[in-house]
């Protein structure tokens, strides 16, 4: 088994080390940018053969003759723009992103060195094509086979990720118990084991001032360094809030991968979930304001990020991620299975009209996505989990079970 691995540093570099970062950051966003304009008018040629991104790669030369600022910066991050480009495309026509747009100044800053004999990492210094050596704090040591080097910018800090590779025995299969997650807004994460794992919300005073910060950027003049200023106090407090909402998640994706055969989530689609209620000039929306903070809420918690987090490290730790279709999981008694748009009577309240069930909603669908995950392994197919459910009807004024439709 092959274990990829990142490893990331903080660099301190001189204004000067600084000043070629920066450039070569705005180098291999206007090579990115200009062999996309040339795919596209590129797909409304008629000739049978398409460009290619090694077909970009071979003008490369030529390009620094009409643009000589070019030549300033390394050759292999330029190419590697070019590549990142035509995998971009790839996962478009494969279904698995959307169609790929111009990067801005500011939009992932960062370049890559896909040669390890390009870098050369020390104690306390690391070597990089025509920076020198550029001064880091080497804080946990490498496993592995280093294969790439990643230089990126966040806020006014420079990092550097070195990806490894570890060639792993295979890992012996988990025996722990079967474990439903069910992600929410008041809850973060509930585990079907009754366990409920608190994640980092931004206060109200953590919002307080970032639209404060926020406001000072639209008053300062456009353009000046003011507002450069301004933007940077903005930038350095996003990532600030960003690194502990990542750091509370590996802790929690950790701890349920190491403790947990399978584990059983809902297929969310945060995209849906998040979408603006503002509306059109024809058609405005209703409630934006109270969806605005939903949304808030559920980026908060980041459910996608923790998803990809659980699926790698199920797979290291001999686990199993599973996906279950979302739809009814937080109406679905638990015990007898009906779905019933009255059981949840509330937000935390969950009581079966069926059954008379009486338990914590989220704990409650926790335990119905573990069932329809156990439900996909003893079928052998997702079909089980997602199979169209019996709706209970209910005469009024009685809570038994009368027929099914």
């Amino acid at each position: 088994m092959i274990r990829l691995k990142a490893y990331c540093y903080r660099v301190y570099p001189t204004v000067e080390q600084e000043v070629l970062f920066r450039q070569t950051v705005g180098s291999c966003r206007f090579v990115y940018n200009l062999c996309l304009e040339q795919r596209k008018l590129d797909y409304h040629r008629s000739h049978p053969r398409r460009l290619t991104a090694y077909d970009q790669i071979a003008e490369l030369p030529a390009l620094k003759v009409e643009v000589p600022w070019l030549r300033e910066v390394p050759n292999h991050p330029l190419q590697q723009a070019v590549i990142d480009l035509d995998r971009a495309f790839k996962n478009f026509f494969e279904g698995r992103a959307n169609y790929p747009k111009f990067r801005r100044r500011g939009d992932r800053d960062s370049f890559r060195y896909p040669d390890p004999k390009q870098f050369k990492p020390q104690a306390d210094r690391i070597f990089l094509p025509k920076a020198g050596w550029v001064a880091w704090v080497r804080h946990r040591p490498m496993e592995g086979r280093m294969k790439t080097a990643t230089v990126s910018r966040e806020a006014d800090c420079w990092y550097v990720s070195i990806q490894c590779e570890t060639e792993m025995p295979e890992p012996m299969p988990n025996l722990g118990p079967a474990v439903g997650v069910d992600m929410g807004v008041v809850k973060p994460m509930v585990l079907s084991t009754g366990r409920v794992i608190q994640l980092p919300r931004t206060t109200d005073r953590e919002r307080h001032k970032l639209a404060t910060l926020q406001r000072k950027v639209a008053r300062k003049t456009k353009g000046s360094r003011n507002q450069a200023r301004a933007r940077l106090a903005v930038a350095r407090f996003q990532a600030r809030l960003a690194r502990r909402r990542k750091d509370a998640a590996h802790k929690a994706t950790t701890m349920i991968a190491k403790n947990h055969g399978l584990i059983v989530v809902e297929d969310l689609k945060v995209r849906n979930m998040t979408a603006s209620a503002a509306g059109t000039i024809e058609q405005p929306g209703s409630n934006v304001r109270a969806k605005s903070g939903l949304n808030r809420s559920i980026l908060d918690v980041a459910p996608h990020q923790i998803r990809l987090m659980l699926e790698y490290k199920a797979a290291w730790y001999g686990g199993e991620l599973r996906t279950t279709p979302a739809p009814n999981t937080s109406r679905e008694c638990s015990v007898c299975g009906c779905i019933h748009a009255d059981n949840r009577r509330s937000q935390a309240e969950f009581l079966c009209v069926a059954c008379g069930h009486h338990e914590n909603a989220d704990f409650n669908a926790s335990k119905v996505i573990k069932a329809r995950g156990l439900r996909v392994s003893a079928c052998g197919s997702s079909r089980a989990a997602g199979r169209k459910q019996e709706r209970c009807v209910v005469r009024r004024g009685s809570s038994a079970l009368q027929g099914r439709e």
